[in-house]
């Protein structure tokens, strides 16, 4: 190469190396993930909250994944009183209950509710069923009570499968009669 081109290749790479470096920085970096942190006291929570729905002791939370009769589960990195999210995340919005001192759990589209009758209300078996409905009424009005850091969230309807938890075995949640 004689002089002129290597000082014309000098100045091109430079100028890409200017152009670089004026980039914003977080066109580069990664997204932070979004987290959220263990409520303790159910006296804390408050309509326009934000929560998620975390199984206690797996890794997995309330899915975007509505399913025919229940919720998905999605997976979840936990760390001591934090949850780092993904996307399949279920973020709710609290709401205040059809019945005193309840919540509902605005999905943005709907709100949970517990709609399945058990056997003790003359159903030939349980129907474990946690649905999505654009109307709120009683089955849709969760008490949530927290002890040790585990919550029990009762849905305060007719229906006897009220209860919702996290079923380990079909990695999904349901709303159970216990």
């Amino acid at each position: 190469m004689n002089r002129s081109t290597q000082s014309r290749f000098l100045a091109f790479a430079l100028a890409l190396v200017m152009v670089f470096s004026m980039l914003p920085v977080t066109a580069l970096a990664a997204e932070e993930a979004a987290t959220a942190t263990l409520v303790t006291d159910a006296s804390t929570l408050a309509a326009g909250d934000q929560v998620v729905i975390v199984a206690s002791k797996y890794d997995y939370a309330l899915s975007t994944n509505q399913k025919t009769n229940n919720r998905g589960a999605a997976a979840i990195t936990k760390a001591d009183t934090s949850i780092t999210l993904t996307d399949e995340v279920q973020i709710l919005t609290l709401e205040d209950g059809a019945v005193e001192d309840t919540f509902a759990f605005d999905t943005g589209s709907g709100y949970l509710y517990a709609a399945g009758q058990s056997k003790a209300q003359n159903g030939s078996k349980n129907n474990n069923h946690l649905k999505t409905t654009e109307t709120l009424d009683a089955n849709g009005s969760w008490s949530v009570e927290i002890t040790d850091g585990i919550a029990s969230v009762i849905a305060k309807g007719e229906n006897g499968c009220n209860v919702m938890q996290y079923n380990s075995g079909s990695t999904l949640f349901a709303a159970y009669s216990s």
